[in-house]
Parts: structure tokens; C-alpha cells; sequence
């Protein structure tokens, strides 16, 4: 992609409206039989018109199979945020209230189902003839005597629901709900003749395992409906058809212009991590601040670089089991070009036999510098004996990891063959030091390696030192 291809998707031809998608990304086929106008007549009651992305919710919320009962058990609602997930549940609660069903509701606080809670009492108190409102802490009910209906909040704690019984169970914020809860939570419906659990949450990240085993469930489980409204994989993050894809409400009651400065907000503080589960509602490894903005890196990406007078780097995971090789030389003009090498698994790497490739390999290129972690890659360099390898560790490093971030930023750093680099560096965070206002590149978790990202860093490090000098013609 091009900085002006990018600069076109920022900005989408004059007189085009960009709206969001009604219909999710990922969904099982749409239902055919449906008792959505029950949904939408307690919409109608409450004075609340539905958006039509709510009302394609809806469908599956309230599909039925050939016996009457939920075709769907269980329905998982996945949409960037500030897209109306609280305001879906207005009506359906009222609807189910209706219907004379038992509801519980759970977040990781009480204080988002409370919220809905105080909304709820006084339109529950105009429907329902009798009405039997509690509003303690920790005990906040609303009872239908006349049917046993109830709506019933609670925080999400290890084993809050046990000894409850429920015909709807809404799991609010699933990215925050951890496997201890849903394992406790789960069984609360088992009595009921037909259940349902509703499950609502923008993205995760790769510790967000409730509603990661729910989204590995999608394509294999018929009992779930799966909605994911998300923006495609391959979408740029400031591309306004992503952010149509994961904001349903956008154009409704929600603006270009503010998903437009979040980004840029996002942007500027280094955490574009959080956009992208937010607002793009797309997966992340870590939430973490990335080393480098992930945009500006595609942005550096070529078909094939040849870096000149090239400087080596290694990188070994303290374990022994991935090590990586990267390249990199400075052009004329100052830009620095990046490929790696070498990128290995064992258990363990024969360090060896991969030291004496890679000194053959340094010999062949006549590379001018070599770099490493004295801490991890000894037994890698050990076999390399000209150049000398140098260490490059503590504040030296933390030069290095600034410097990387800043050729990216500028766009004077190409890379070719660095797949492995990409995928290290969404896994690769900043850790600042507070004393000198400085950072490193580090793991995002401790048990991914991060050894491509490294061998780069270090390997620019040695290569944009003074532009080298310009061959004089003759």
C-alpha cells in the first residue's frame, strides 16, 4: 500500500456518506422463522426505534426451530463500542419480562448492568400492573409476582450465580469475564424448558479467553449464533469501510468525525492497540502500548531490498528454542533497508550448526558490524570471529529500540522478507523507564519470543550510523 492510497481510504470522495453495516461480518444465515416483531413491538412500546443494525440482532436473538423453542441457545454480540449493545437491551428485557422469564444479568462490575437497572424500573413500572422493585447494593431485582418473571443483576465474581435459576442469562463485557465465572454462570439455566444466554462485548485480545472459546465456537457450534460486526482483516485502521464494517450506528447516532478523532487520538499517544479493539473492534495480542505504529511499518514494506555494506544482528530466546538473523545496510540518502535471514525453531536450536551458517553466511556478504544480546546470543556469536561481535544491551539498546521506532515513523526504513518481523512486532511493546524518560522493546507476554523484532532493531542500530559516502565519479 501507498502513503496515497492510504491518504484516499482517510478520505473518501466528496458526496459519499459512510454508513455503517447493518449486517455483521461474520454470521451464521440469516434465520427464517423469527418472533423478532415481539422484539420490536416492546421497541414500539417504549417509545424506541430500533437501528437496523438492532433489528438484524434481533432476528437471531429471537429465531426459533420447527418446535417453537430458541433456534439459538446461546447468541454472542460482538460490535465496536458506543454502537447501542445497552440500548439493545431495553426492549429485549422487556420483552422477556413479557413473555414471563426468569433474566439475569452480569458484567465484571455492577455498575453497567445498574445503569440499565435504573433505566429499566420506571418502564417496567408503567407496563406491569404489579411490580415488586429492590434497590439495595448487591440485591437490585425487578419481580413480576403475577407470572415469577424477574430481571436480576450481579457482578461477575467466581461463584456469584450459583443457586440462582434463569431462563435468559446476559453476559455483558465478555472480553473482561474470565472461564471461572462462565463455568459458575452457565449452569444457572439448565432447569430452564428454553434457555438462552446472550453474550455481548467488543474485541479481545489474546487473554480474553471467555470470549476467545466463545469465537473459536463460531464455525462449529449450531447452537450458537455468532454476530460479529468487525472491520476486515485486511482494512487499513484509518480506513472509513472498517470503521462502516465494525460501527453498525454509524450514520444513525454516530459520527464519522468522532470515530476520525479517536484515531487520531489513539495515534498520537502510540496505543493504536486500543483502537483496534474498540473502535475496529478487531482482535489484539496485548493492549499494551506496540513498539511501533503498525500502519507505518506496512507502509515500509517493498518487494525486494538489498542492503548495502550490510550489518549483521542475532537474536536467541533465553530457552534455546527460536533464534533470528537479520540484515541491514544504509543507502546514500540515509534510509536504512532491512531484511532477515534466518528465522529457526528447535527444541533446542543446535547452536552450532547454526552459528558456523550464519558466519558463512556474514563472510559471504562481508558484513561490517555485527550485533547481540550478551545475555542470550553468546552461544550464537561465539563462532563468529571477524567483524568482532559488538553488544548492544541496557541503554544501547533502548537507543536502538528509539531509533527503529523512529525510522518507521519517518518512513526511511524499507523492509523485504520480514514476515516474521510483522509478526513479532505486534508482540513487541514499549517499557519506558520513568527516570530517564527513555524505552526498550520488550515481549508484550513473557511466553511469546520475540526474536525477528530484536535481530532488527539491533541490526538497523548498527547500520544508520553516518551516510556513507557518496561514490565519487571519476
Amino acid at each position: 500500500m501507498t502513503l496515497a492510497s492510504a491518504q484516499n481510504r482517510r478520505n473518501p470522495p466528496e458526496g459519499r456518506v459512510v454508513k455503517g453495516s447493518p449486517i455483521p461480518r461474520i454470521a451464521p444465515p440469516l434465520p427464517a422463522r423469527s418472533r423478532v416483531k415481539e422484539f420490536v413491538a416492546a421497541a414500539d412500546d417504549i417509545d424506541m426505534t430500533l437501528l437496523p443494525w438492532q433489528q438484524r440482532a434481533g432476528r437471531y436473538m429471537y429465531a426459533t426451530g420447527p418446535d417453537g423453542r430458541w433456534l439459538y441457545p446461546e447468541v454472542a454480540i460482538v460490535v465496536a463500542r458506543q454502537n447501542g449493545k445497552t440500548e439493545l437491551l431495553l426492549p429485549h428485557i422487556m420483552c422477556r419480562l413479557a413473555m414471563g422469564r426468569r433474566i439475569i444479568h452480569a458484567a465484571q462490575t455492577r455498575e453497567l448492568p445498574r445503569l440499565l437497572f435504573n433505566r429499566l424500573v420506571p418502564l417496567v413500572q408503567q407496563t406491569f400492573p404489579i411490580v415488586r422493585i429492590r434497590k439495595g447494593a448487591g440485591q437490585e431485582t425487578i419481580e413480576i409476582p403475577t407470572t415469577g418473571a424477574f430481571y436480576k443483576i450481579m457482578a461477575a465474581t467466581g461463584g456469584a450465580p450459583r443457586g440462582t435459576t434463569a431462563d435468559d442469562l446476559i453476559a455483558d463485557e465478555v472480553r473482561e469475564l474470565d472461564e471461572v465465572f462462565m463455568g459458575a454462570a452457565l449452569p444457572t439455566t439448565i432447569a430452564s424448558r428454553d434457555p438462552q444466554t446472550i453474550y455481548l462485548s467488543n474485541a479481545g485480545e489474546d487473554g480474553s479467553t471467555a470470549l476467545n472459546n466463545i469465537r473459536l465456537r463460531a464455525d462449529t457450534d449450531a447452537a450458537l449464533a455468532y454476530l460479529e460486526w468487525s472491520a476486515a482483516p485486511d482494512r487499513a485502521a484509518d480506513d472509513p469501510i472498517g470503521w462502516a464494517e465494525a460501527n453498525p450506528a454509524l450514520g444513525h447516532v454516530l459520527r464519522a468525525e468522532t470515530i476520525e478523532r479517536q484515531f487520531n487520538s489513539y495515534r498520537l499517544a502510540g496505543n493504536l492497540a486500543r483502537f483496534e479493539t474498540e473502535h475496529l473492534c478487531r482482535w489484539v495480542s496485548t493492549m499494551r502500548e506496540r513498539l511501533v505504529d503498525e500502519h507505518s511499518w506496512v507502509l515500509c514494506h517493498a518487494d525486494t531490498v538489498v542492503p548495502p555494506a550490510p550489518c549483521l544482528a542475532v537474536s536467541m530466546d533465553p530457552q534455546g528454542r527460536r533464534a533470528s538473523v537479520a540484515v541491514a545496510g544504509q543507502r546514500p540518502d540515509g534510509s536504512v533497508a532491512l531484511r532477515l535471514l534466518f528465522n529457526v525453531t528447535g527444541d533446542p536450536i543446535n547452536t552450532a550448526d547454526l552459528g558456523n551458517d550464519i558466519a558463512k553466511v556474514a563472510g559471504k556478504l562481508k558484513v561490517k558490524r555485527i550485533g547481540f544480546d550478551p545475555l542470550t546470543d553468546r552461544e550464537l556469536v561465539k563462532f563468529m570471529r571477524l567483524p568482532k561481535p559488538e553488544p548492544i544491551s541496557g541503554q544501547l539498546f533502548a537507543n536502538a529500540s528509539a531509533q527503529f521506532v523512529n525510522l518507521v515513523g519517518a518512513g526511511r526504513l524499507q523492509h523485504a522478507d520480514c514476515d516474521p518481523v510483522t509478526d513479532d512486532l505486534t508482540w513487541t511493546s514499549r517499557k519506558a523507564d520513568t527516570d530517564t524518560g527513555t524505552y526498550q522493546a520488550v515481549r508484550a507476554q513473557d511466553d511469546r519470543p520475540i526474536t525477528a523484532s530484536l535481530a532488527a532493531i539491533r541490526a538497523v542500530w548498527l547500520a544508520s550510523g553516518p551516510a556513507p559516502a557518496k561514490a565519487r565519479v571519476m
